[in-house]
């Protein structure tokens, strides 16, 4: 028997309804191939027009992205374009700050409060949210308002370096200053760099702490992460979260009380999950410059540090306030603290509203052998606002009340605070 497979093939000609049939086969199949082939074409170019990347003839860059947290601000227009705002003005019940303006010499010349022998009057400042232009900050070292819509940044990344500057010491602040409003991080980094150098005269200097608390209204107080920054970095409040936890899990080395005041947070339970937030990294140090009456803040280590604060603050009478390398003495914070006047036992509560050291107490002990004999000094508040700029403390460092509580938020147990 003859099985099918072993059936000799016919060699016939096909039938012309057979012609026709296998014709119709191969013109579907080509029809078909030619459709997978141009879905597969525009589906690579949809999904690559989606790259950060621009295409051939694109506008388009990774800096116009827009940041998750600008997508609610009043003012935006289109993606990474948003209108200029007042930043930092704190909404009713956060403790506001007044950061003081670089001209904070009152009725005495800067060159006087340099050389240590005068002293320095806080003039009224405009409090963060005042619009102010870099002309203006050039002018009187006024704080500016306004930020610069960014995209999330990563804490710990090396701010922009700026372009060596050109020309001297004078011409590379006006430089600097110039840069204030369009490229902050940037200007901060170059106004850093000329006030350590120790090249800048007395006025200039007074200058070029205004031009730094015009970048912390763009930066540091703003909602906004600024690219190049090295303290903001957005985070999504999930399920669960306060304010306190977030800040010890995610070890931000700041309190806090500063996620709620930087977010403009009317409470610190306005949170919900899924919420951005701007969150800042410290830890914080600062450097006190007795002969200028300067409370410096500083985020960031070695070539990377930056100033991004500068305050009046008021020391200890007959040059009483020590000098050296100190550090928060740890469980000395202290929120409105009972007070005892050492020298007359005079007992204040903590609620009273005639106590000297005012709202906020951050004890401070001494690193080295030659500081740490120094106990009992600390930064703290005062009730008496005229006494910022002058000697008149038993030898602590003391801030208005306001600003003192941004102290409070930003030095934690992790900061160094240089007297010199």
């Amino acid at each position: 028997m003859t099985l099918p497979s072993q059936s000799p093939r016919s060699s016939s000609p096909l039938s012309s309804g057979a012609r026709n049939a296998k014709g119709m086969r191969s013109l579907f199949v080509a029809v078909a191939a030619l459709g997978l082939g141009g879905a597969a074409a525009g589906w690579f170019l949809t999904h690559r027009s989606e790259s950060p990347e621009p295409l051939a003839g694109s506008t388009n860059t990774a800096d116009t992205i827009a940041d998750p947290l600008n997508a609610s601000a009043a003012g935006t227009t289109a993606a990474g374009n948003v209108a200029d705002e007042s930043v930092g003005m704190l909404p009713a019940g956060v403790p506001g700050s007044t950061l003081a303006a670089g001209n904070a010499a009152g009725t005495n010349d800067a060159a006087a409060i340099a050389a240590g022998t005068g002293t320095a009057t806080a003039q009224p400042v405009p409090p963060l949210g005042t619009a102010t232009t870099a002309s203006t900050v050039a002018a009187t070292g006024a704080l500016a308002a306004g930020s610069t819509a960014g995209i999330a940044g990563t804490p710990g990344t090396a701010p922009t370096t700026p372009a060596a500057g050109i020309g001297d010491p004078a011409q590379r602040l006006q430089q600097a200053v110039a840069m204030v409003d369009g490229d902050p991080v940037r200007a901060r980094a170059e106004l850093t760099r000329l006030l350590d150098s120790g090249a800048l005269g007395a006025a200039e200097r007074m200058r070029a702490y205004g031009a730094i608390n015009a970048i912390a209204g763009k930066v540091l107080f703003s909602p906004r992460i600024v690219p190049g920054d090295i303290v903001g970095q957005s985070y999504m409040v999930k399920k669960g979260d306060s304010l306190e936890r977030i800040a010890r899990r995610e070890k931000l080395g700041v309190d806090w009380r500063f996620i709620q005041r930087i977010n403009g947070l009317a409470t610190p339970t306005a949170i919900r999950p899924d919420q951005r937030l701007k969150l800042a990294y410290g830890p914080f140090d600062a450097e006190v410059i007795k002969a200028e009456f300067r409370f410096n803040v500083y985020a960031g280590t070695g070539s990377d540090r930056v100033m991004v604060a500068s305050l009046p603050c008021g020391l200890g009478e007959n040059d009483g306030t020590p000098t050296g390398t100190f550090r928060v003495r740890k469980g000395s914070k202290l929120v409105d603290p009972a007070w005892v006047n050492p020298r007359t036992g005079e007992k204040f509560a903590s609620n009273d509203p005639k106590n000297p050291i005012g709202e906020r107490w951050i004890g401070l002990e001494g690193t080295t052998p030659d500081t740490a004999k120094f106990t009992g000094y600390g930064i703290h508040g005062t009730v008496d606002p005229q006494s910022i700029g002058k000697q008149t403390s038993m030898g602590c460092v003391r801030l208005t009340d306001s600003e003192v509580q941004v102290v409070y938020e930003l030095i934690g147990e992790q900061s160094t605070v240089v007297i010199k």
